[in-house]
């Protein structure tokens, strides 16, 4: 049975601009037959993009629904998922910000998000992620990064799900079996979260989380803590930007 914790909180640049929190987050678990697949997302609105926390939040929005639907209408299995299919949904994603931004009469580019997802199921996993932030995932007791961010051609800058062929920048992950663990975030906590002499999970940031996620009695009771923790003035004074992290852990680990 998965466990889920997330949560974002805004960054103090943001806060002291007046700009709201411009990362979003969803997860949900999807079962049939007793068997469970989670679905998780993250996507990071661009600072400098008047709406991105609207691309964000549809992007997010948008992948949930494509999850739900490509699960019932194939039973649950995500065995044929591939690259194609990873493109379509990000292509999907992006039109339906597209046409928000058509209705309202605003760019596209106003709404420029990054987007990273995890689709987990008892027998396979898929990753697939456009721009920065990060996934790490655990099975057989070994954690790894997924995907090490996606920079862009100059500093601080980085792909959006909102560019034109987004399609030739979705990087797709799918890997047999099952993941004890997974967390996903964006780049306003990778500093603390990775490690970037060697291009791995910081350990340290990550067991404590994982082991009371996995053994507290009130999974949902935790959420107030991690914002408090990512809120704190440790994290703040570690970065400026908007943070957001999503974890998810089997209760028996794998």
């Amino acid at each position: 049975m998965w466990r889920c914790l997330a949560a974002s909180v805004t960054g103090p640049s943001h806060t002291k601009s007046g700009a709201p929190c411009q990362d979003s987050q969803r997860t949900r678990v999807l079962t049939r037959g007793g068997v469970e697949t989670l679905v998780a997302c993250v996507a990071d609105g661009a600072g400098s993009a008047a709406k991105s926390q609207d691309g964000s939040s549809l992007a997010c929005e948008t992948i949930l629904d494509l999850a739900t639907e490509y699960f019932d209408t194939n039973q649950g299995s995500f065995e044929k998922f591939d690259q194609e299919t990873a493109a379509r949904w990000f292509c999907e994603a992006r039109d339906r910000i597209a046409r928000l931004a058509e209705k309202r009469e605003d760019k596209l580019r106003d709404y420029a998000t990054t987007l990273c997802v995890a689709v987990l199921g008892p027998e396979r996993a898929l990753f697939l992620q456009v721009g920065d932030g990060a996934m790490v995932a655990r099975r057989t007791g070994v954690m790894g990064v997924v995907f090490w961010p996606q920079s862009g051609e100059y500093a601080n800058s980085t792909t959006f799900l909102t560019i034109d062929q987004v399609e030739e920048h979705v990087a797709f992950c799918a890997a047999d079996g099952a993941f004890a663990d997974v967390a996903l975030f964006t780049d306003g906590i990778e500093r603390l979260a990775l490690s970037f002499e060697g291009q791995t999970p910081h350990a340290p940031f990550f067991e404590p989380l994982f082991k009371t996620l996995r053994s507290s009695p009130d999974p949902d009771a935790l959420n107030p803590e991690l914002t408090k923790f990512l809120d704190s003035e440790s994290m703040r004074n570690r970065s400026d930007d908007d943070k957001t992290v999503v974890l998810a852990a089997q209760t028996a680990a794998r």
